[in-house]
């Protein structure tokens, strides 16, 4: 057991040592943050570690990808005014990537979204029809032409069986056949009529001698 204390101390303290190390990366020096004002008062270890490797002069030559490292990274935390900070001095040295236009374009719609929380919640009121309105459905207009194209497969997927089902013509009943049944003659009844007896005609009234006058003698 004692042979193996000296590796025990040994691991121990290389532990310790790259404990240390780390913590040291996420201190930054005063020149680091005079030379890159906009992380002062930040507390992100990853955005730390990101400026204490833009301070390092070794990494001179990856300076704008650790800046745009670091836009993503204040665009993640919901600061995105800083962000934009640093897309637009990216912009200022002709500086394009992907990454930086999605960082562009995220970061601009939470500023946005920001506006119309307070627009809607602060300031109780709606977009104007002459103003705002006409950009947001603009905007909304184009987001909707630039869908993925696993969402508009998917979307296609959910409107097809309605569409079938519209486009299929409907079945028409056909009639029911009526079985036709022949007409039973009726068999003529052996009883004979009663025959009509002649009415009666009256009786002509006999006529009353007429009463004769009495002459006299």
């Amino acid at each position: 057991m004692k042979n193996y204390i000296p590796y025990i101390l040994v691991l121990g303290a290389s532990f310790a040592s790259t404990f240390v190390s780390a913590n040291d990366e996420i201190k930054l020096k005063r020149s680091c943050i005079k030379d890159y004002p906009m992380v002062e008062g930040e507390t992100n270890p990853e955005l730390l570690g990101i400026y204490a490797q833009l301070c390092d002069k070794k990494n001179k030559d990856y300076k704008n990808k650790l800046l745009v490292s670091a836009a993503e990274k204040f665009q993640q935390l919901g600061k995105n005014e800083k962000a934009l900070q640093i897309v637009s001095y990216l912009e200022t040295l002709n500086i394009q990537s992907n990454e930086l236009t999605d960082v562009k374009f995220l970061a601009g719609l939470g500023l946005a979204s920001d506006a119309l929380t307070k627009m809607r919640t602060s300031e109780m009121r709606y977009l104007t029809e002459a103003k705002t309105y006409p950009v947001a459905k603009s905007f909304t207009d184009a987001v909707r032409q630039a869908m993925p194209a696993a969402v508009l497969v998917e979307k296609n997927q959910e409107t097809a069986p309605s569409v079938e089902r519209s486009s299929r013509p409907q079945k028409v009943s056909r009639p029911q056949k009526v079985n036709r049944t022949s007409p039973t003659r009726s068999a003529p009844s052996s009883s004979k009529p009663a025959s009509s007896k002649p009415a009666a005609t009256p009786a002509k009234p006999k006529p009353t001698p007429a009463a004769r006058p009495n002459f006299p003698t």
